[in-house]
């Protein structure tokens, strides 16, 4: 069941996307570009109950380990609110690699425009709920 091949379905909890809307609003002003990105992942995104989400989907808060393209290292992350600081280890969701995260379960892959401007295909190898 996927959208598309470089667009896998993606799955959000309520409470995540209505905070996530907010965001994407505040950013139309200063961030126009990662504003859009992050409005339409939430736009094709299936928003359900928090408690109804699988524990292997991509949420705000989760540690998750993924590829940024095929044959580089995996890396671990957690997916942070605009509001929080992204240090090392914290990806932003208002960012071209958060904004990709979000939604995602383990074993979805998904191209994205990163901030250079590479199309890279993401991939999610395992996630760890908050």
């Amino acid at each position: 069941m996927t959208e598309g091949a470089d667009h896998p379905l993606i799955w959000i909890g309520r409470a995540d996307y209505g905070r996530l809307l907010r965001a994407a609003e505040g950013l139309a002003a200063r961030a126009p570009e990662l504003s859009a990105v992050l409005s339409r992942e939430l736009e094709r995104a299936i928003v359900r109950p928090d408690a109804d989400l699988p524990r292997s989907v991509v949420r705000m808060g989760s540690r998750v380990l993924f590829r940024r393209a095929e044959g580089d290292s995996a890396e671990w992350g957690v997916l942070v609110y605009p509001d929080q600081t992204a240090t090392e280890g914290r990806i932003a969701v208002a960012s071209p690699l958060g904004a990709a995260l979000i939604g995602l379960r383990k074993g979805d892959r998904m191209a994205y425009l990163d901030a250079d401007g590479t199309t890279r295909r993401l991939s999610v190898e395992r996630v760890l709920p908050a």
